[in-house]
């Protein structure tokens, strides 16, 4: 007797992205989703979901277990996170500056409301909204702007909000240089309700794809604020930063040796 007809479904569905894929951008990214995953949110036809399968499973262990009551995304673009934040969260915010994010999403999701415009203008009226609701904030996604200005905008922004329930924030490619260091930069020690930051609750990759061969992206990182004010030592951790350092050293070396050749090609080429 075989596994049952839906059993079958899930296992045909599996995507995987070769190495001699036609699309740039996910060539020789492998297994695209976590295995079950369209199991687990309950539908076959899962959105693009610009996510590693361990990072998606670590997204929906953190929803699946905290079920927020309200939820945060900045940006949000295909709603691959979004799909996710819908099913767990009962009421979700999506920030974007795309405007097309609304109507590409039309009717998925009933729970979501849309803000289109810089998060730097959308998340501190929300933030300061929810304030005057006491709406129970629970999970923040910060997957927007990818530079080091923007990423510490977001998360400062973050971090003037006094929580009201435990608040999880969630940041994707906090492997990526641009990102960390923003990161890094952000005013969490300035904050009396940041009670741990982890960089590498996820580890990011060296990128295999043509278009993005070699850039370091991917991780996601986690903050967790709390009502109660912090006591005793605070100090942001990244278990690969050992890794993160090694790989940004090969990186300028082999920038270094490129231009040596080249500067040696052409001083031959006289």
């Amino acid at each position: 007797m075989g596994p049952p007809e839906n059993d079958r479904q899930f296992h045909h569905n599996l995507l995987v992205h070769f190495a001699d894929d036609p699309d740039p951008k996910k060539a020789g990214q492998g297994l695209a989703l976590a295995p079950r995953i369209q199991e687990v949110l309950g539908q076959v036809d899962v959105s693009y979901w610009e996510m590693s399968p361990a990072e998606q499973m670590a997204m929906v262990y953190l929803l699946d277990h905290l079920r927020p009551k309200v939820g945060i995304e900045i940006g949000t673009r295909f709603g691959g996170s979004l799909q996710v934040l819908a099913k767990y969260c009962e009421r979700v915010f999506s920030l974007d500056i795309d405007p097309e994010v609304p109507t590409r999403l039309a009717g998925k999701h009933r729970n979501v409301e849309y803000l289109t415009g810089p998060s730097s203008e959308t998340l501190p009226p929300l933030l300061a909204q929810l304030a005057l609701e006491h709406a129970p904030l629970g999970f923040i996604l910060v997957d927007g702007d990818h530079s080091a200005p923007g990423v510490k905008a977001d998360i400062d922004n973050i971090l003037r909000y006094q929580p009201i329930t435990p608040l999880y924030v969630i940041m994707h490619d906090s492997f990526n240089p641009a990102c960390r260091q923003g990161l890094l930069e952000a005013n969490w020690a300035a904050c009396p309700y940041v009670h741990a930051v982890e960089l590498d609750l996820v580890p990011g990759t060296v990128n295999p794809s043509p278009a993005f061969r070699d850039q370091m992206w991917g991780g996601l990182a986690l903050g967790i604020l709390l009502p109660e004010k912090r006591q005793g030592r605070f100090e942001i951790t990244g278990r690969a930063s050992r890794t993160f350092e090694h790989m940004g050293q090969k990186k300028i070396q082999r920038s270094l040796g490129s231009r040596l050749r080249a500067l040696v090609r052409r001083v031959l080429a006289r």
